[in-house]
């Protein structure tokens, strides 16, 4: 199995974001410079394990949610995001969105299959 570190990347960005944290106070907080911290968000450089339990003590968050899009079951974290987006939707606002997703999910199932690729 290989890890995608720019999905990787990606989560910590986002999570760093919702803690309103910069990548320089993220970096002072872990002990890695700003610049690895920048190279590890666009997933030009893996991390350590013991980076990312750093870095997800940091963000008061889990290695889990990090690592969720390499995994293969990861459809509870999917459900928390799903949940997470609706929580504030306004009843209007939910209606689009649920209708703009079950579009979505129509075209992506009348796509061709790609060979051993899974649902």
């Amino acid at each position: 199995m290989e890890l995608d570190y720019k999905r990787i990347g990606r989560n910590i960005r986002d999570a760093r974001k919702e803690a309103k944290m910069t990548q320089e106070a993220l970096a002072e907080l872990v002990g890695l410079s700003v610049n690895h911290i920048s190279h590890i968000e666009i997933g030009a450089s893996p991390l350590s394990l013991p980076a990312l339990v750093s870095i997800c003590e940091s963000l008061d968050t889990t290695a889990d949610r990090m690592l969720y899009d390499n995994l293969t079951q990861s459809t509870e974290y999917l459900r928390m995001d799903v949940n997470q987006c609706f929580a504030d939707a306004s009843p209007q606002e939910a209606g689009a969105m649920l209708a703009a997703a079950q579009s979505i999910k129509q075209a992506l199932r009348a796509l061709p299959k790609e060979k051993g690729a899974e649902n």
